[in-house]
């Protein structure tokens, strides 16, 4: 019984070694829809004549929530989510540093331009904080 337990841990050991896995990139994309001020739907290249859709988080920041608990929060995301767009439409990206989130079926990775990250936009522009660990608090 112990030789089939140790059997299915070592099946199991790769999984968790994969979900820890980060892809440098770069990959190009095409944005599909953006959700928010960190989060949009994109059609990402991998391979030749290969895409996925995913959703994409951007790593390292946070942007205020569109159900915001605060009337202020909430005309903040729809800035962010604004800027987001606008950013992703004037500035050919690819993602970097990909690797998958906390929630299944999402990505988190950094969104680089010539003109940097959308990370560091966002930052620049007051409408997201850096994100370690916890959402930010955007209602006082």
């Amino acid at each position: 019984m112990r030789g089939v337990w140790v059997g299915l841990m070592l099946l199991l050991l790769p999984l968790g070694a994969s979900a820890k896995e980060v892809l440098k990139g770069p990959f190009p994309f095409e944005v599909l829809e953006v959700i928010d001020g960190d989060t949009f739907r994109a059609r990402v290249t991998i391979w030749l004549g290969q895409q996925v859709e995913v959703k994409v988080r951007l790593k390292g920041v946070d942007t205020p929530e569109m159900r915001g608990k605060c009337a202020a929060e909430k005309e903040l995301a729809q800035a962010a989510k604004k800027f987001t767009a606008a950013w992703l439409k004037q500035n050919p990206s690819v993602l970097t540093n990909v690797h998958y989130g906390t929630y299944a079926g999402r990505v988190l990775a950094t969104t680089y331009s010539e003109k940097g990250t959308l990370g560091d936009a966002l930052l620049a522009q007051n409408l997201a904080k850096p994100y370690r660990g916890r959402r930010a608090t955007w209602c006082s």
